[in-house]
């Protein structure tokens, strides 16, 4: 498989975990905050990755701010 099919992969899987996580936690379907904040730390670095090679800086932006508000959340719920 080549790089950018890879990344590809990544990117989609990236997509559908941040659309989970923020769809099963608005629903109520999972009740737990941290699989939300687990699920969009994980699902914008995979955005974060095909983005980077495909030069989309807007996804990178918003995607990193995204991983750091859910990496905040965790840290601080670990202290």
């Amino acid at each position: 498989m080549r790089k950018e099919q890879i990344l590809n992969i990544i990117g989609w899987i990236g997509t559908a975990m941040v659309l989970a996580g923020y769809g099963l936690y608005t629903f109520g379907i999972i009740p737990d905050v941290m699989v939300y904040h687990y699920l969009n730390l994980i699902g914008s670095v995979g955005v974060i990755a095909i983005s980077s090679y495909r030069h989309a800086w807007q996804p990178v932006v918003i995607n990193s701010f995204m991983a750091f508000f859910a990496l905040v959340a965790i840290i601080r719920s670990l202290l």
